[in-house]
């Protein structure tokens, strides 16, 4: 798709959306948010690259629009956005960057859910923070697929879909279906490793409640990935497993699944099969001030099979939480690996902190099994009710075959109230690029901006 009509899109779409709400403000639930930014930031390796071209300044003027409906059954979210930049130095040219729109629908009823979504986001490759935003809907660290590749300039474009059903929640008999969509297109790239590729996939779920506290499961499930790589490679995943949790106690819960998986991978024309059987026991039980936790899972890859097991404890705390795991995960290609996770969140008397460190075994759609350990802290301090000073830092390692690859970011930023409506924020930000046997690339700028968001309710 087009820039140009990803902007139309845009634009059409915002305002069909106002034409649609008066009939929606009938169910006094609707709120529009408008948004401006205007920014002026001095890079001295805006590229990243070993070697720095050069300073490069640029300024930045962002607009915004979202809109969120709500009734007692429904919901329909709406965002759309959008950053013109003047750039004078080296790294990148003047433009339209950051397009982007997202929507979402869900609805509730007594004992069923349906939920749907589509996003598009178009980033300039020098401009991607890719560390800034990497957790998902539950707060956990969600890596981009593309995070190790994401080097020089170039155009960058996502397209996400999504779909998800439930029915019988609390039937004697439910199920469960959902299907997803991603899709990455480069142009105009320096990074040869950038290829345009797209997953896709599809679950399906049938519950059978034997016992009020006894739950049997059985699922289906295909996914499906295709890229424009050297190789054309295409892989299919089908996989079937049958399930049961039970409510051992009333602080006791047990999982557990077995099932089995075939990936079908095509390269150069030939295709070579990987099967195998997998499964999950899980066991988690109550404490007075948390949980523990103690899993083993089996799964396959193109690379063979993983097989991980992990301990874990979780501490709810005076105004905050912590949770630990530890375990292990070996694979039929690699020696064994030390896994494990780390998770702290506490409420301070003027601000808060937030920190996660992950080390686990991924599956890499380009790369085959990946070692990764990814760190993230998150700290606010309010200086006072008009003043805050924020700190984030991001750290990630990928461990494979061909190599390893680092990645930092650090990030401090000074907050301060102007007026009611307007805000101005300015810091500075480190950026850091190291693969092995190869030169270390940094990047240090700082910034201001100001902006204001006008909230209209109906």
């Amino acid at each position: 798709m087009k820039r140009h009509l990803v902007t139309r899109s845009i634009l059409a779409g915002a305002v069909h959306v106002c034409w649609m709400l008066p009939a929606a403000a009938q169910d006094g639930g609707t709120e529009m948010v408008f948004g401006f930014s205007q920014g002026l930031e001095a890079s001295d390796n805006l590229e990243l690259d070993p070697v720095s071209p050069g300073s490069t300044t640029f300024t930045s003027t962002g607009l915004s629009f979202g809109l969120t409906r709500e009734t007692r059954l429904d919901r329909f979210g709406l965002l759309a956005g959008g950053v013109l930049r003047g750039v004078s130095g080296p790294g990148a040219e003047s433009g339209l960057d950051n397009q982007s729109l997202d929507l979402s629908y869900g609805r509730e009823g007594a004992d069923a859910g349906f939920e749907a979504n589509a996003g598009y986001l178009q980033t300039n490759i020098e401009f991607l923070e890719p560390l800034d935003d990497i957790t998902d809907d539950d707060g956990g660290i969600d890596l981009p697929p593309d995070l190790d590749e994401l080097s020089g300039t170039g155009n960058r474009e996502r397209y996400t879909a999504g779909v998800a059903l439930d029915l019988g929640r609390n039937a004697p008999v439910g199920a469960s279906f959902s299907a997803d969509y991603l899709a990455f297109r480069y142009s105009d790239t320096t990074d040869p490793e950038l290829f345009d590729n797209d997953r896709s996939g599809a679950e399906t779920e049938v519950r059978f409640r034997l016992s009020p506290v006894a739950v049997a499961r059985l699922g289906l499930g295909y996914r499906l990935y295709e890229a424009e790589d050297a190789e054309q490679t295409r892989r299919d995943t089908s996989r079937g497993y049958a399930g049961l949790s039970v409510e051992v106690s009333p602080v006791l819960r047990l999982d557990a699944d077995l099932g089995y998986a075939s990936i079908d991978t095509r390269e150069f024309g030939a295709t070579e099969t990987s099967s195998g059987l997998e499964a999950l026991l899980r066991l988690e039980r109550d404490m007075p001030n948390g949980t523990v936790t103690a899993e083993a899972e089996q799964y396959v890859t193109d690379d063979g099979t993983i097989r991980t097991f992990t301990a874990g404890r979780s501490l709810e705390l005076p105004n905050g939480a912590l949770s630990a795991t530890l375990g292990a995960a070996d694979s039929d290609i690699g020696q064994s690996e030390i896994i494990g996770s780390l998770s702290w969140r506490q409420e301070l008397p003027r601000g808060g902190i937030n920190a996660q460190l992950q080390r686990w075994v991924d599956f890499d759609e380009d790369d085959g099994n990946v070692l990764r350990t990814a760190l993230l802290v998150d700290y606010i301090h309010e200086i006072n009710g008009l003043s805050s000073i924020g700190l984030k830092a991001g750290y990630t390692v990928s461990d494979e075959a061909a190599g390893s690859t680092d990645r930092a970011s650090f990030t401090a930023e000074y907050k301060y109230a102007l007026t009611e409506d307007w805000s101005l924020d300015t810091g500075y930000r480190y950026r850091m690029r190291e693969e092995l046997a190869g030169a270390r690339a940094q990047s240090h700028a700082v910034f201001v901006s100001i902006g204001r968001e006008f909230r209209v309710r109906r």
